[in-house]
């Protein structure tokens, strides 16, 4: 762990794997962060501000650039943040839990791309009905499931579900819960534009055999090869 790293309180417990470096600070008392050993260099900057936060990343993920902030100057308390093992993401991405009991569950093996934001709440700003004076920012988690391809730029909001084996378009804005599997979510507001989809991270795990495999290689037979050149003479 980075020496970057500051801790200020007490009963806090922070464990960093291996090829990981752990930026910013823990402010408060019982703070559990858990980072397993990563599949290549990682950096998290890390900011927490408040009692009894949980932050936990899985094994052989590999994280280019990332921040999460736990609390800002109003102190956070009881938030949870679980990412399955194999998570990569691009640089740019920030992850806001703002309000005390905010939670963000992300599954196994998903790829999330540069700049994307994800936010839990608003806090330090308040919202309120105006007739009732009810407190209106709050939100009951957001659920990512597993195999799930985020692209550049997307912005995640509070009480968010995207289901397994989904992929979330460019610049896309997702504002509420999807429980189908297997769809391309875009648009902002972000709607199902495709149904039936699926996605695997590069041609290397293609399994030979399969209807993925041969389409693949029959788009790429559509391209000749290049030329190959003849060597200038001497």
């Amino acid at each position: 762990m980075s020496e970057a790293f500051q801790q200020r309180g007490t009963g806090n417990k922070v464990e960093v794997g291996a090829n990981f470096e752990l930026l910013g600070y823990v402010n408060g008392n019982n703070n559990r962060i858990e980072i397993l050993g990563t599949g290549g260099p990682s950096k998290l900057h890390l900011y927490i501000n408040g009692d009894n936060n949980h932050v936990f990343i899985g094994k052989d993920s590999e994280i280019k650039g990332l921040g999460i902030c736990c609390g800002n100057h109003i102190r956070a308390h009881n938030t949870r943040i679980v990412i399955g093992e194999e998570f990569t993401i691009e640089a740019g991405g920030r992850f806001f839990l703002y309000n005390s009991g905010n939670s963000l569950q992300i599954g196994k093996h998903c790829m999330f791309s540069s700049s994307i934001t994800l936010r839990c709440g608003e806090s330090p700003h308040l919202l309120f009905d105006s007739q009732t004076g009810a407190y209106l920012d709050q939100s009951d988690g957001v659920v990512v499931g597993d195999h799930v391809w985020v692209g550049e730029g997307v912005y995640i909001t509070k009480s968010v579900s995207i289901g397994d084996e989904t992929v979330v378009g460019a610049c896309s804005v997702v504002t509420k819960r999807f429980t189908q599997t297997h769809v391309a979510l875009a648009g902002n507001p972000a709607r199902v534009v495709r149904e039936n989809v699926q996605w695997i991270r590069n041609p290397g795990l293609l399994q030979e055999g399969t209807a993925f495999h041969q389409a693949y290689v029959d788009h790429h037979a559509q391209f000749p090869r290049p030329l190959e050149l003849t060597p200038l003479p001497d």
